[in-house]
């Protein structure tokens, strides 16, 4: 079966896309408290931003995502949408 992706509710792609990115920012934060540690002092970041970060990730993802699917849905009305071929599999 083929089916046509017309639209994306972008509030709700976004809201997935912000718990994903906020996952992402905290996963990285020991890495960005390691490279605190070792960096030279005035380097110009500091532990508040460190915390910060994954909701600064997470707020960034949302509103890149809200806006990549406000323009998708204006562009599948003049270009056309995505072709996803589904298949379902018989029950094992």
């Amino acid at each position: 079966m083929k089916y046509h992706l017309t639209r994306i509710d972008p509030f709700r792609a976004a809201r997935v896309a912000a718990a994903m990115y906020f996952l992402v920012g905290v996963a990285i934060l020991p890495f960005l408290y390691l490279a605190f540690v070792l960096a030279p002092t005035g380097i110009g970041f500091s532990v508040g931003m460190i915390l910060l970060s994954p909701f600064l990730t997470a707020g960034l993802g949302f509103a890149s995502t809200a806006l990549g699917c406000v323009v998708y849905n204006w562009v599948t009305r003049h270009v056309g949408a995505f072709e996803i071929d589904l298949h379902r599999h018989p029950p094992e």
